[in-house]
């Protein structure tokens, strides 16, 4: 297998992490957006020019990062990120959307808001998303009250996905008043193959954030 990536993608993060939970071998081939001759290269393997990109040993080229999990996950081994039991999957699978819509959309709604002029910031289009965001956080704090991951006490690929959302979150809101949601990220810290990916994420998106024209407040991102 072969899977195109970038180390501070939130969405690769997701897949890298499945991957190396499951401790499959593949072929990581890191992608550069910013460089426009990478970037056309790319695009002869993913259209849409996004990442990651999975080219598995048949030769199918899978995108979408829940997809290509959800793929991972059909090597059988003793480790699976997607439950058996039909109703735990359903959960599974309303959370890993909560998490995506309202919290990874929220957190780019503040970002994006914050490297606006600031008599430009605070629309309420953004309004909305941080409103949204914070129901969801608070929702997920309630569930973990008396959880270790997401689901129970599975690590699941919802989990895979709420890693660095969670972290790259922290950039631009404080959640540490949320006691049970601020606890299981530090669990998710310490899992071997997050903080795999987490170290090798945090070059990438320091660089980034020091080109801002608004620099952003370290509230204890992982990659900060």
């Amino acid at each position: 297998m072969k899977l195109y990536y970038a180390p501070a993608s939130s969405y690769s993060q997701r897949v890298l992490i499945a991957l190396y939970e499951k401790e499959l071998d593949f072929t990581p081939i890191e992608v550069n957006l910013f460089d426009a001759e990478s970037r056309n290269q790319y695009s002869e393997i993913n259209r849409f020019g996004k990442i990651p990109t999975l080219i598995t040993d048949d030769g199918e080229v899978l995108l979408e990062a829940n997809i290509i999990i959800e793929y991972l996950d059909s090597y059988q081994n003793d480790i699976l990120l997607i439950p058996q039991d039909s109703n735990v999957n359903l959960e599974m699978r309303m959370l890993d959307r909560i998490v995506d819509v309202y919290i990874n959309g929220g957190r780019e709604a503040l970002f994006k808001d914050g490297q606006l002029p600031p008599e430009e910031r605070g629309k309420k289009e953004v309004v909305k998303a941080k409103r949204l965001l914070e129901s969801a956080c608070n929702l997920l704090d309630e569930k973990l009250a008396n959880r270790t991951w997401l689901v129970g006490e599975q690590f699941t690929a919802a989990d895979c996905s709420a890693a660095p959302t969670l972290a790259y979150l922290r950039i631009v809101y404080d959640y540490e008043h949320l006691l049970s949601l601020t606890a299981y990220f530090e669990r998710l810290k310490a899992k071997p193959s997050v903080a795999r990916v987490f170290e090798s994420g945090r070059e990438q998106m320091t660089q980034m954030l020091s080109t801002l024209k608004y620099p952003v407040k370290d509230r204890g991102s992982s990659f900060l």
